[in-house]
C-alpha cells in the first residue's frame, strides 16, 4: 500500500518521486516516511538515474503529517519517550535526504506543510507553483518544528525571517517564499512539472561525477572555512582530471560539437 502513496517513475535520466494521497493532500503516513528514503536509495543506486524530483499529486505537495492520526486512541496524549523516537525517525528520513550524492529539487505544487517543509529543505533547491504555499504551523497544534527544520530554515531564510515563519504561523505565499528564498522560481502551476522536468533534465546532461562532487562540494562548503573548502576543491578537481567525462568534454570542445557523457 505505501507504494501508491509514493509514485516513482524514471524519465531522461530523471527519477521523479511524487506523494500520491491527493484527497488528503499528501497528508504523511508512517508508511510513507519509512518509503521514502528507500525511494531516494533506489534512484542513489541507479546508474540510469542522474537527478531526482520531489513532487506531490493534485493540489498540495503535502500537508505534512496526517493530523487526523494523532488525535487516534493511543496517539493523543502520548509519553515523551514515544514522542521523542517519533521526531528523531523524522529527523532521520530528512537526514537520508541530506546525505545523498545525486541533485534533487523540490517542485511545489501547492501546499506544504508541517514536516514536509524539512522534505523541501533537504532538496538542493525547489521552484514553486505561483498557487504554492509554506505554513510552518507546528505551534498551531503545540509543537516545535522537528524533522531538522529548526536547523534548515534558519539556514535557508536566516534566523529572523525563520522566527517569524514558526513563531507566527502565517502562511507563505510562492512570491514570498521566493522573496525569501525557500524556493527560487516560481512558475504558473499549469507548467511547473514541464519546467521542473527539463531543468532536471539539463542537470542530468552534465557530468554525473562533476555534479555530485559540485553539489556536494557547496554544501560542504558552506560550513567550512576558506583552506578547507580549497583543498577539498583541488581533490575533487585532481581525481575529475583523470575521468573520460572530463576528456570527451575538452575534446567535443575542440571540435565545436555537442559532449556526449557517459558518466565514466
Amino acid at each position: 500500500m505505501a507504494e501508491a502513496h509514493i509514485l516513482y517513475a524514471v524519465a531522461d535520466g530523471v527519477a521523479t518521486l511524487t506523494f500520491n494521497r491527493p484527497e488528503q493532500m499528501n497528508a504523511l503516513l508512517p508508511e510513507m516516511n519509512d518509503l521514502l528514503p528507500e525511494l531516494v536509495g533506489r534512484a542513489e543506486d541507479d546508474a540510469a538515474v542522474r537527478v531526482i524530483v520531489l513532487t506531490g499529486a493534485g493540489r498540495a505537495f503535502s500537508a505534512g503529517a496526517d493530523i487526523k492520526r494523532l488525535g487516534e486512541p493511543g496517539r493523543l496524549g502520548r509519553s515523551a519517550l514515544v514522542g521523542r523516537q517519533r521526531a528523531l525517525h523524522g529527523a532521520a528520513v530528512v537526514e537520508r535526504l541530506l546525505r545523498r550524492e545525486k541533485p534533487m529539487l523540490a517542485a511545489v505544487n501547492g501546499v506544504v506543510a508541517g514536516m514536509a517543509c524539512s522534505f523541501v529543505l533537504a532538496c538542493d533547491f525547489a521552484l514553486a507553483a505561483d498557487t504554492a504555499r509554506f505554513a510552518f504551523s507546528f505551534v498551531r497544534v503545540g509543537f516545535i518544528p522537528d524533522s531538522g527544520c529548526t536547523w534548515l530554515l534558519p539556514r535557508r531564510v536566516g534566523l529572523a525571517a525563520a522566527q517569524r515563519l514558526c513563531l507566527t504561523a502565517a502562511p507563505v505565499d510562492a512570491a514570498e517564499a521566493l522573496r525569501l528564498g525557500l524556493v527560487t522560481e516560481v512558475v504558473p502551476a499549469a507548467e511547473l512539472a514541464t519546467r521542473a522536468q527539463a531543468l532536471a533534465v539539463a542537470i542530468a546532461g552534465w557530468a554525473p561525477h562533476a555534479v555530485r562532487q559540485t553539489r556536494g562540494l557547496l554544501e560542504r562548503g558552506a560550513a567550512s572555512d576558506y583552506r578547507g573548502a580549497t583543498e577539498a576543491e583541488a581533490l575533487a578537481q585532481g581525481i575529475l582530471g583523470e575521468t573520460a567525462d572530463h576528456q570527451e568534454a575538452v575534446r567535443a570542445f575542440v571540435e565545436k560539437r555537442p559532449p556526449l557523457f557517459t558518466g565514466s
